[in-house]
């Protein structure tokens, strides 16, 4: 029923967190032919030896109605690069490469703008055609030092829109200047003002896509100032009050691709204690996700377009929709980031 593009499945050193068993478990359970996993692991995966090792745990978990896709980690190493476009091309699973252009989770990320720009040159002259999935924010217009755990919302001052902003602006200026042919996907857009620059891009003919995460659709900075806001700590961070209602739209007209859940969980402690690590739990959510759609208007094509048919198309999948039973696995997570959604679905909805 779903394909979720941006999921985060831990394992290995982090597997207090997630494990790959677990997250198919739960996707199959909530409706998912698809999940395709993010690189910032420990350790992180750059390396065939880690895409073989994925695949392993994705072979023992046993759970062969959820397709399972890994993401490469780009780094500033050319070799690496090179090698991650033979892994491409090697593995059905590997189904693109991930560039981190700001720090998120873990040490998997590129903030240098000359070596970005030297990854784009790379990936150019090897011929690579898979997705080019980006985290767009901006170091240098991050403002790390506002950052007080006592003030859970500082976080959304400290990685103002902008950072994601310019950082898309720097993407588009690397792909014209590299004449970049492949698809650039941008993850998690946040903001209004970053969905109307990818849209601009793809007017000029460049291969530009992006996704919205249903956190920044249902929830804003608000968030961060009830009790336990810091659960809300997420990369980027919550926007404005304004923003849902404009993404909503966005994605509503098309100008947003699709949905992606960024499922990124954390033991409660780490969430709610140092290092009060950025991440919400959403796996498990689709079939709300798919209501809240519902409520809101969307109509039945286009809710499929955003939940499964552009996910398919856009990375090739070879998978089909199918319809299974539905298990809450909510309480799997120590936190569960989605009764305020499931509250509000049920006043809007008798059936619920």
């Amino acid at each position: 029923m779903y394909i979720d593009i941006h999921v985060h499945d831990r394992d290995f050193t982090q597997s207090h967190k997630e494990t790959v068993s677990h997250a198919l478990e739960v996707a199959r359970d909530s409706g998912l032919d698809a999940i395709l996993v993010m690189p910032n692991t420990s350790p992180a995966i750059t390396t065939e030896e880690q895409v073989k090792a994925r695949l392993q745990l994705r072979k023992d978990a046993k759970v062969p109605e959820v397709f399972y896709g890994i993401y490469i980690g780009a780094t500033s190493n050319p070799e690496q690069l090179k090698r991650a476009v033979e892994l491409y091309k090697k593995y059905p699973e590997v189904i693109g490469m991930k560039l981190y252009a700001g720090e998120s989770v873990g040490d998997l990320a590129v903030i240098n703008p000359t070596e970005q720009l030297r990854v784009f040159e790379t990936l150019s002259n090897e011929g690579y055609n898979g997705i080019l999935a980006i985290h767009a924010e901006k170091e240098e217009n991050m403002h790390k030092e506002i950052w007080n755990a006592l003030v859970p919302i500082s976080h959304c001052i400290a990685r103002p829109a902008r950072a994601e902003t310019e950082s898309i602006k720097d993407i588009i200026y690397f792909a014209k200047a590299t004449n970049y042919k492949g698809p650039i996907h941008i993850a998690h857009i946040s903001t209004h003002e970053g969905v109307m620059l990818v849209n601009q891009a793809k007017k000029e003919g460049l291969d530009f896509s992006s996704s919205v995460c249903p956190h920044h659709l249902f929830y804003d900075l608000r968030k961060m100032l009830k009790p336990n806001g810091i659960a809300f700590k997420v990369n980027p961070p919550l926007r404005s009050e304004e923003e849902p209602n404009l993404l909503l739209e966005d994605l509503r007209e098309g100008r947003i691709d699709c949905i992606e859940t960024d499922h990124a969980p954390h033991s409660k402690k780490e969430k709610l204690e140092h290092p009060f690590m950025s991440g919400i739990v959403s796996l498990w959510a689709w079939p709300l996700f798919e209501r809240y759609l519902q409520i809101k208007g969307f109509s039945e094509k286009r809710i499929s377009g955003a939940t499964y048919e552009w996910q398919r198309q856009r990375y090739n999948l070879d998978v089909s929709k199918t319809k299974r039973p539905i298990k809450n696995r909510s309480s799997d997570y120590p936190i569960n980031h989605w009764t305020g959604l499931e509250e509000m679905l049920r006043l809007n909805n008798p059936l619920l």
